[in-house]
């Protein structure tokens, strides 16, 4: 773990590149190995980490995503993206953890995916698998426009996509039966909180709310919250994965008095 972090530490760059994949896939081991965070890993040298991370990943899909898109064979090109199986397993799980809340997708259901980013597989996934149609909304104009470029490529009728923060986005209300807030979207419970303020409104009677988080040494990729101090949710579920998927997943519903 240690060298694992330290060789993150001294990257410059975060493109794709034979350097940035190997650092980055040793420390995604490292972390999934672990069971707690070294003791000199602090909330600055986390805060570090987790930047570097969001700056690789960031990197990371908007290549893959370029690639797919401009391949020949857009299908096969996706499967060589290495996380891939990741993407369809947390997905598979997920759309598990929302049947078990009560809430079971279907092709006449509408998703939205807040920070979607360039390369929205969870959003494509959530699609392949349950039909359901997906709005993507994230703050960058070129994710956006890239997502465009893939949906079209791998034949994917993806929704509507808006540029937007997901605490200001304008969703109609009672139109969605989940919305996903993304792991990178919100780096605070103040801010996870403006989000989820801002889209209550848009959730269908008996709607669910999912946002991805990190528990353990897997804070060290995404930052971590309490999931009991959202307000005007009702936490249904926490799943914290014991194995290779990384993030935490929380199903919420509307509050009592909402």
């Amino acid at each position: 773990m240690d060298i694992a972090i330290k060789t993150v530490m001294n990257l410059h760059d975060f493109a794709p590149s034979p350097d940035v994949n190997a650092a980055f896939s040793g420390l995604v081991a490292a972390v999934v190995q672990a069971t707690k965070l070294p003791k000199w890993c602090n909330d600055e040298v986390c805060r570090e980490v987790q930047r570097r991370c969001s700056l690789s990943e960031s990197e990371m899909e908007m290549y893959w995503s370029r690639r797919i898109a401009g391949s020949v064979r857009p299908q096969q090109e996706l499967e060589k993206f290495w996380y891939i199986d990741n993407y369809r397993e947390l997905v598979r799980r997920e759309v598990g953890l929302l049947g078990g809340s009560g809430l079971s997708l279907t092709d006449s259901s509408r998703a939205a995916m807040i920070g979607s980013g360039p390369l929205p597989l969870t959003a494509w996934c959530l699609w392949h698998q349950t039909g359901a149609a997906v709005d993507l909304v994230d703050v960058a104009p070129v994710a956006l426009a890239q997502s465009r470029e893939l949906a079209r490529a791998i034949a994917w009728p993806v929704g509507k996509c808006l540029v937007a923060d997901g605490a200001a986005v304008a969703l109609p209300d009672t139109t969605y039966d989940v919305i996903y807030v993304a792991g990178l979207a919100g780096d605070s419970v103040e801010v996870k909180q403006q989000i989820i303020d801002n889209i209550l409104p848009a959730l269908r009677p008996g709607g669910r709310i999912i946002v991805r988080g990190a528990h353990g040494a897997k804070t060290l990729l995404y930052p971590a919250f309490d999931p009991n101090s959202l307000q005007r949710v009702q936490l249904l579920v926490e799943y914290n994965p014991d194995d290779d998927i990384i993030n935490s997943v929380y199903v919420y519903k509307k509050g009592q008095y909402e």
